[in-house]
C-alpha cells in the first residue's frame, strides 16, 4: 500500500500542475510515461486505474486510462511435467 500512495500522490500532484480535479486519461498516460522502463510506466498507470475505478462510483468526470497501453507483458516459467523418475527419487 505504500507505494500505491506514493505514485497516487505523485500522479495527483502532476495533475495538479496542469490545473486538474479529475482524472483525464491524457495526464495520466503523460504522468506514467515518466517511469524508465515499461514495466514501471505500466505499474503507474495501473495504480491510477485501480484509483479510479472506485472514485468513479461517485464522480463520473473521472476517466479510465486503457489496459496495458504500454504493452508491458509479464512472462511466466513453463511448466515442469515430472517424469515418474524424478517423482520417485
Amino acid at each position: 500500500m505504500l507505494n500505491a500512495e506514493y505514485l497516487l500522490r505523485s500522479f495527483a500532484a502532476f495533475a495538479t500542475e496542469r490545473g486538474q480535479r479529475h482524472v483525464h486519461t491524457h495526464t495520466a498516460i503523460d504522468w506514467a510515461a515518466r517511469g524508465l522502463s515499461v514495466a514501471q510506466r505500466d505499474a503507474r498507470l495501473k495504480a491510477v486505474r485501480r484509483f479510479v475505478r472506485h472514485v468513479r462510483v461517485e464522480d463520473a468526470r473521472h476517466e479510465l486510462p486503457p489496459v496495458n497501453y504500454f504493452g508491458a507483458r509479464t512472462t511466466r516459467r513453463s511448466a515442469h511435467n515430472y517424469s515418474a523418475a524424478e517423482i520417485v527419487a
